[in-house]
């Protein structure tokens, strides 16, 4: 072949591999040639494994035949899958190879460019396509991702108490339905603080809101990770303690009203306030019945006040 066929081959066919009537590779493409190296004079078949025809390892019966139908990986790179076409001539054959399916595992792997693809193929076209389908399913995901925190997020707004981070009224509803589902013995909590209107009064709203964003987290520190605590009004707190006993119980709001009691600092003023609980232990079959339990509960915290405040009552559920 002159070399102005070799040339000629090599742009039209960058895939190609010129072979001697012995089945060794003399020649290569420059396509192959990035993923064989610049191998030559080497056996076809020490180079690559024929998958199809299956059963044929004699490279002079293969000459002999023109197939369009050939199914080769390259040894060293064996998830690569050829499709090739082997066209006799003179003192030879020509092997005509394509990437088929492989070819963005190809392109990945080799660093292949438009000018290692003939000009006519398809195969760049088709690049193009699956790297825009690839980026508008990347977008299309980032979308969806962020409408789902974003609407996780409004969700959680919506059931929160902007000001403490405690759940709100409708926070607490959610999680006594939830607790529903797999009803436990749990505690029911309402806590009122004492003196807290003074606050108010004395050293304005803004004094207010830090003492219950301070009451807030009292309330965590003396509660567990899986109890459910609320704010259902300016001073009022509910709270919600699966599988507690009345004694763990009565001593941990024995040191939440002794840390509720201890004085304020705000903004340089000193402040006290107290805090008076009513408190039921519930049975499971009693949670579809939890606004009469509030209400059994809240006498409680009325007899709480009635006994001097900064204490504890406990009332008994039916």
């Amino acid at each position: 072949m002159t070399p102005d066929c070799q040339s000629l081959l090599s742009r039209l066919c960058p895939l190609h591999a010129l072979l001697d009537e012995e089945g060794n590779v003399v020649s290569m493409g420059p396509t192959l040639a990035k993923i064989l190296g610049s191998t030559k004079s080497a056996p076809l078949l020490d180079l690559f494994t024929l998958k199809r025809p299956v059963g044929l390892s004699d490279p002079r019966a293969l000459l002999g035949t023109r197939t369009d139908r050939l199914l080769l990986t390259p040894k060293e790179f064996p998830k690569l899958r050829l499709k090739g076409a082997l066209y006799p001539v003179q003192s030879g054959a020509v092997l005509n190879l394509s990437f088929g399916l492989s070819v963005k595992d190809a392109v990945d792997t080799f660093h292949l460019t438009q000018q290692d693809f003939p000009a006519a193929d398809l195969a760049v076209e088709m690049l193009y396509l699956m790297e825009a389908n690839a980026l508008a399913m990347t977008a299309a995901i980032d979308v969806t991702r962020r409408l789902q925190t974003a609407r996780q997020r409004a969700e959680s707004a919506s059931l929160t108490d902007a000001l403490t981070g405690l759940l709100n009224r409708r926070g607490l509803e959610s999680a006594i339905a939830d607790l529903r589902q797999a009803p436990r013995p749990c505690a029911l909590v309402l806590m009122d603080l004492d003196h807290f209107k003074a606050v108010n009064d004395r050293l304005g709203h803004g004094a207010g809101d830090h003492v219950l964003k301070h009451v807030a987290r009292l309330l965590r520190e003396h509660t567990r990770k899986s109890d459910i605590l609320a704010r259902c009004g300016g001073d009022e707190f509910t709270l919600v303690l699966p599988d507690i006993s009345a004694t763990d119980l009565g001593a941990r709001l024995d040191g939440l009203i002794t840390a509720v009691a201890a004085p304020i600092s705000v903004e340089g003023e000193t402040c006290c306030i107290g805090a008076s609980v009513g408190w039921s232990l519930i049975s499971p079959e009693r949670l579809d019945h939890f606004e009469e339990l509030l209400e059994i509960t809240d006498k409680a915290l009325y007899q709480a006040k009635e006994n001097g405040r900064s204490c504890h009552v406990m009332s008994r559920v039916a």
